[in-house]
């Protein structure tokens, strides 16, 4: 094969990938630069992690659960000693 055909065969494909290449590369910085806008969001200057409002609310969920659970093994406690108690006195 003459080497001018394969490069005239070639040269579009490159041009063609090339082409993308820019393009992708394009889209890459704006993802970089919409992730990069978000940051001071999420992480504050001093590097502590902040929270979203869906993980405070569920986090305030399961800590208003466990002081339930707290006060309710509280309550069990009481009655089980005010039960022994009363069974060694007898």
């Amino acid at each position: 094969m003459n080497m001018e055909k394969i490069t005239n065969m070639l040269f579009p494909v490159i041009v063609s990938a090339i082409a993308w290449l820019l393009t992708s590369m394009g889209s890459i910085q704006a993802d970089l630069i919409n992730i990069k806008s978000k940051m001071p969001i999420l992480i504050t200057e001093q590097g502590v992690n902040t929270d979203s409002p869906i993980s405070a609310e569920q986090r305030a969920k399961v800590k208003e659960e466990l002081k339930m659970q707290i006060a309710e093994l509280s309550i069990r406690v009481r009655l089980l000693e005010e039960h022994e108690k009363t069974r060694g006195y007898k």
